[in-house]
């Protein structure tokens, strides 16, 4: 396992009340999370939003008032999570050292399949695809969300420095398509906790990125930064 390991641990520190039970606000959130990953923003009734919370209606609009703004909730403490997961990661990448293309891909991908493994995490990632496919979320509130393209393209950038930020946003998001389309392909087939750095899943995706990546860039096979 690299050392981008995500644990099972919440990312941000729950907020409590004095009898040690989560806020109301935390479980509005937590139930909007649940609620926009399974059922897409259009699709999510803050009725039942509120009523998985545990709470009234009243008391979510005193909170948050409409449902946009109970997304844009939701996803400013799911961006604050992504941030501090990907500390590990954000070293590696920002480290003096230099390093591949083969070997970054092999830390995000690794990075993402761990995340998936994890309750927060695979919440995370179910809401992150759900919402990018919806047209009701603007295209800026769903780039908020997935905060790991902003260290993703610095990578991409260190690898290949002679590359436009065309190239590389093409990259992104062809890498970034097929990875999280692998990892739901994985867990259909795999219980979470069994889909390890060992699994051919990963190691299948892992090649497949990298030769996909060259591929964008119209690289010949082998050939490493230009």
């Amino acid at each position: 396992m690299t050392d981008t390991h995500i644990t099972d641990a919440p990312s941000a520190p729950v907020a409590t009340v004095a009898d040690g039970t989560t806020s109301r606000r935390e479980r509005i959130l937590e139930a909007a999370a649940r609620a926009f990953a399974t059922h897409g923003y259009r699709g999510s009734s803050l009725r039942d939003i509120a009523r998985d919370a545990g709470c009234s209606l009243t008391l979510l609009d005193h909170h948050f008032g409409g449902k946009g703004q109970l997304l844009d909730a939701v996803l400013q403490l799911q961006h604050q999570n992504c941030e501090k997961r990907l500390d590990g990661l954000r070293a590696f990448v920002d480290s003096p050292a230099g390093f591949g293309l083969e070997e970054f891909v092999e830390r995000w991908a690794n990075y993402e399949f761990d995340l998936y493994t994890t309750p927060q995490g695979r919440l995370y990632l179910q809401l992150m695809m759900r919402l990018s496919m919806e047209a009701e979320v603007e295209a800026q509130r769903r780039r908020d969300l997935d905060c790991a393209q902003v260290l993703v393209l610095r990578a991409f950038k260190r690898t290949r420095p002679a590359l436009d930020d065309d190239a590389r946003d093409a990259g992104w998001f062809l890498a970034s398509a097929a990875l999280y389309a692998a990892i739901v392909r994985a867990d259909e087939g795999t219980p979470p906790e069994g889909v390890t750095t060992a699994t051919p899943e990963r190691r299948h995706t892992i090649a497949f990125l990298v030769e996909g990546l060259k591929g964008c860039w119209n690289e010949r096979p082998g050939a490493g930064a230009r």
